[in-house]
């Protein structure tokens, strides 16, 4: 367990070791359990290039069975690594990670049972278990939130967010390959089982107008539901998920009235997708892990 270090400074939140000094105390609790979603995971993105390959238009049944299976462990493993005995929660930033990681195995594995997908869904699949993978690890050093249902929709609504904006990085990344190897005419190659560009056009702006839906109530439940924010080191990373949302909101309006797509829709897209990974990924680590603070 993390030791506590008071900040002299009035109404400011007690300061955490540096990560320097926990390298040697990481969990031996990462048990094998904890790797099941991952393998689960590449089983299914496995079995959904196999059905891809065989017919492109049907739904993946077998797979998202699988799929709905590593989600089951995913949940359970990532609910019992961040509960706490008084019913409030822990997440550190690998607990973090894996809360979105699920977030987006949820969405893929609705996704593939409502429409045919091609093998979309095993590149999502796939940063899933990515994420999963790190359930865990990083326990010794954490943010502790007692269990208020305002901060705790705060934090799924935020959860919800990323993974959609991260789906649809992840989209935008096969967009590009895509279209690089369409102007180079080479052959596509495991591209072949992707939808037409038209289709994974549709889930990118359907997966950009959701998450910047929820990062719009995420911002506003932050206003009323995060007190101190400059006590508890916030400033940042509220400025920076503004600026994210800003670019989001740019171009779905450049979308909207313009019609943007293409090259400038995957720049605005990772611009604003890296902006907000900064905003709570980055800041996350460098407070807790590099100077030793704690965000509450």
């Amino acid at each position: 367990m993390a030791r506590h270090y008071r900040d002299p400074r009035p109404g400011a939140l007690p300061a955490r070791e540096p990560l320097c000094n926990h390298l040697a105390a990481l969990p031996t609790s990462h048990t094998v359990l904890h790797l099941v979603p991952l393998a689960l995971y590449l089983i299914a993105a496995a079995l959904v290039v196999r059905t891809a390959r065989a017919a492109p238009a049907a739904r993946p049944w077998f797979a998202a069975l699988v799929a709905g299976a590593g989600l089951a462990v995913h949940g359970f493993v990532l609910f019992g690594a961040i509960r706490r005995p008084d019913g409030g929660f822990s997440l550190a930033i690998t607990d973090s990670a894996s809360l979105v990681g699920w977030v987006v195995a949820a969405t893929t594995l609705a996704a593939m049972l409502a429409s045919p997908l091609a093998a979309l869904p095993a590149a999502l699949l796939l940063l899933a278990g990515l994420l999963a993978a790190g359930t865990g690890v990083f326990n010794g050093f954490n943010e502790i939130h007692s269990p208020q249902w305002e901060i705790t929709a705060h934090i799924a609504l935020a959860a919800l967010a990323a993974g959609w904006l991260s789906i649809a990085a992840i989209v935008v990344l096969m967009l590009a390959w895509q279209d690089t190897r369409l102007r180079k005419r080479a052959p596509p190659g495991i591209l072949a089982g992707l939808p037409p560009m038209e289709t994974m056009e549709r889930v990118l702006f359907r997966a950009l107008g959701g998450g910047f839906v929820l990062l719009t109530f995420v911002l506003v439940t932050g206003l009323f539901f995060v007190q101190n924010v400059f006590a508890q080191h916030l400033i940042h990373k509220m400025t920076l998920a503004i600026v994210a949302w800003i670019v989001f909101g740019v171009l779905l309006i450049g979308r909207v009235r313009y019609g943007w797509r293409g090259r400038r829709a995957r720049k605005f897209t990772i611009a604003g997708f890296v902006i907000l990974a900064l905003a709570y990924f980055g800041s996350k680590f460098v407070l807790e892990n590099l100077l030793g603070r704690h965000w509450g």
